[in-house]
């Protein structure tokens, strides 16, 4: 019986890696800009004309959403990009910087949106003509809920532990139990 049982945990082990490991890489193309923006907005950052592209929209709280940010200067003209997302009024949420790339006319990066509401997508230009900074407004919305019957299933892992201790214990007592007939 052990040697069944062991064999069963490590399956059971070897699902949970290969399940992390697609999360991983799911949480990681997550990140990553699609090949068509959900939306796209024109905006001036003063004297610098840029189109934002956002990849995901709504975003979806508690995860990064890739953007990307474009100009029609060329990018030898010097301009250099500080993103970040602002909660709004209400939202009890801080300022967090995103992390950008650069291409050849513009960046893109993910920013992070911790809760849900509304928020802002503030791009900060330096350049030439000097400094320039544009608002995108984002709304956030909750991810999607998991089914009911997955969040029992889930909540159950420490009890499903439980009763297969439980149930080793006991074969290893009815074993020892054998043992000792055999020899009295």
């Amino acid at each position: 019986m052990n040697k069944v049982l062991q064999r069963i945990l490590l399956a059971i082990g070897i699902i949970a890696v290969i399940v992390l490991v697609i999360e991983i890489g799911l949480s990681i193309v997550a990140t990553q800009p699609g090949s068509t923006p959900a939306r796209v907005v024109h905006v001036n950052a003063g004297a610098y004309p840029l189109t934002v592209n956002l990849y995901k929209d709504p975003a979806n709280a508690g995860f990064a959403m890739p953007f990307s940010i474009t100009t029609e200067q060329i990018k030898d003209s010097g301009l250099s990009f500080v993103v970040s997302s602002i909660p709004d009024r209400g939202v009890d949420a801080t300022p967090i910087r995103a992390g950008l790339t650069t291409l050849s006319n513009g960046v893109q990066g993910a920013v992070e949106i911790t809760v849900r509401g509304s928020w802002h997508l503030q791009v900060v230009v330096h350049g030439p003509a000097g400094q320039g900074v544009a608002i995108v407004p984002i709304v956030a919305t909750a991810p999607p809920a998991i089914p009911q019957w997955l969040g029992w299933l889930i909540g159950f892992i420490p009890l499903y532990g439980l009763l297969l201790f439980l149930l080793m214990q006991r074969d290893r007592k009815r074993a020892r139990m054998i043992v000792v007939a055999e020899q009295g």
